[in-house]
């Protein structure tokens, strides 16, 4: 038998990044296989129509009939019953691609998860099927995605900004040092720019078209890259209860990010206010790891390096580093148990 065909039948381990806004499944050997929105529509007897990108669709919404929900808030299960059914749905989707599973899973967590949450975890993992379960915290996952060596002495903050929570760690042979979560991040951010729209224009606007406008114009006051460019954005006019639409500028969806994006700065300049001056000392020497779907938002690299004092670097995919740095450990599981949270 060929080598292409005999790889068909041998099981792989998978790494999982169960996001608030996406999920993403790493197959040991082929990367990633899926990545999709961390959304779920149910009918009104808990039976699932679609799951991620077409679920997407209908956030803001309301169909009737139909219960559209994202099981994460803040990277936390708020809806144990949709997030099993969400996960089982998209690695039924990517089994459908690669039909190659193993029962053994590495699971992405955010850091400082309670016991119950971290049991709720375990037990989606399980109804999805997977028998052999670690779980990995994002940070971790993130740094070792990036390609910090997360076992040498020298310690590396990490930073990762991500749809629920913002992440600050610094690490050190395999442990940490600190580490501090925040539940303010990217959704935050697009919540901010729809009650802009609300209170400035009058417009009610839907989640979707919330993130559209902050990838499109928005950015942070390190940033005059959008400044001046104007936006059409559609929703509903609040008074004549119509379909309408207004003309924005990039400076406008800046004001609208402004205290968001500070609450998120300060979330980080606070935990390095808190770190020893020795600790300090060996980060300045070296650079803030930043990463996360949040840090992309532009300007904000530029803007944490002015605030913090400290060189700002990140990794070439900030999307996926969580993912990658968890199906890094499949391949050196022993050397890296160390750093799972169970």
């Amino acid at each position: 038998m060929a080598l292409g065909n005999l790889k068909r039948f041998i099981k792989q381990d998978v790494a999982l990044d169960l996001g608030t806004a996406n999920t993403l499944i790493f197959l040991q050997g082929e990367g990633i296989v899926l990545n999709t929105p961390s959304v779920v529509a149910l009918d009104q007897d808990h039976n699932v129509i679609s799951f991620g990108g077409e679920a997407r669709r209908f956030l803001g919404r309301n169909p009737p009939g139909i219960n559209v929900v994202r099981p994460l808030k803040h990277g936390v299960i708020e809806d144990f019953d949709a997030a099993a059914l969400f996960l089982q749905s998209v690695v039924d989707a990517a089994r459908r691609v690669k039909p190659v599973f193993s029962s053994r899973i590495v699971l992405c967590v955010p850091s400082q998860l309670t016991q119950v949450e971290k049991r709720s975890l375990l037990e989606a993992a399980r109804g999805a099927g997977f028998s052999r379960i670690s779980l990995l915290e994002e940070v971790m996952a993130a740094a070792i995605g990036a390609g910090v060596n997360v076992a040498q002495k020298e310690p590396s903050m990490v930073v990762d900004i991500g749809g629920g929570t913002t992440e600050v760690a610094v690490i050190a042979e395999m442990a940490y040092l600190f580490c501090r979560s925040r539940r303010i991040a990217g959704d935050e951010m697009d919540k901010a720019i729809a009650h802009f729209m609300l209170e400035r224009h009058g417009l009610r606007i839907g989640p979707i078209t919330s993130e559209r406008v902050k990838w499109e114009i928005g950015s942070t006051a390190a940033s005059y890259e959008t400044f001046g460019s104007t936006m059409e954005v559609a929703g509903q006019d609040v008074e004549e209860k119509i379909p309408s639409y207004r003309i924005v500028t990039g400076q406008e969806i800046q004001e609208a990010l402004a205290d968001t994006v500070d609450h998120v700065i300060a979330s980080v300049t606070d935990c390095i206010s808190a770190l020893p001056p020795g600790l300090i000392e060996s980060i300045e020497k070296s650079c803030i790891l930043l990463t996360g779907g949040g840090s992309l938002l532009r300007g904000f690299p530029d803007l944490l390096e002015k605030r913090t004092g400290i060189k700002v670097c990140q990794p070439k995919s900030p999307l996926t580093s969580v993912v990658e740095g968890a199906g890094k450990t499949l391949s050196n599981f022993e050397f890296y148990s160390p750093a799972f949270a169970n």
